[in-house]
């Protein structure tokens, strides 16, 4: 039960958040549909019934990091794009390596997070195998840093 109330309660806080209105007829929506997509997804969440606090704890301090990788990234490719002689300064690499992180949860966080950075995409993403492509080599040390931290969220499962 307390599985389905988190979830709840996560769902309408971030339809809320990220909505910005606050009409009755919205809010009723938003409490319906919370509603629902808890009651379909809860087993996806949650496939043992237990709410893990010390993974959700992991994962809000986690985003943080990820933010500041995110905007470190932007300035990153800022100052590559504020350059005059940009076709010369471009070294776009293919990063393999071998993930340290082993759920599935670890690789998906680990994947999405390499994407959601400016100037690298993941291309491959497996329990044995990563291979990420990167706008340049300075992207590189990024990569294995979001590696590090998803690492620590992933001692939490």
């Amino acid at each position: 039960m307390l599985s389905y109330i988190f979830s709840f309660l996560v769902l309408l806080s971030f339809w809320l958040v990220l909505s910005g209105h606050f009409h009755t007829l919205l809010i009723v929506l938003a409490l319906l549909s919370s509603l629902i997509v808890v009651y379909l997804t809860n087993d996806m969440f949650f496939p043992n019934k237990k709410v893990n606090l010390k993974l959700i704890v992991k994962i809000f301090l986690y985003v943080p990091l990820l933010l500041k990788e995110i905007i470190l990234s932007n300035i990153q490719i800022l100052k590559i794009l504020l350059r005059k002689d940009i076709r010369n300064t471009i070294n776009p690499i293919m990063v393999e390596f071998e993930p340290k992180v082993k759920s599935d949860i670890g690789v998906t966080l680990l994947g999405n997070s390499i994407t959601l950075t400016p100037g690298t995409v993941t291309i491959f993403a497996s329990d044995k195998q990563f291979l990420v492509h990167a706008i340049d080599k300075g992207f590189e040390s990024g990569i294995y840093s979001l590696q590090e931290k998803v690492e620590e969220v992933e001692k939490a499962i």
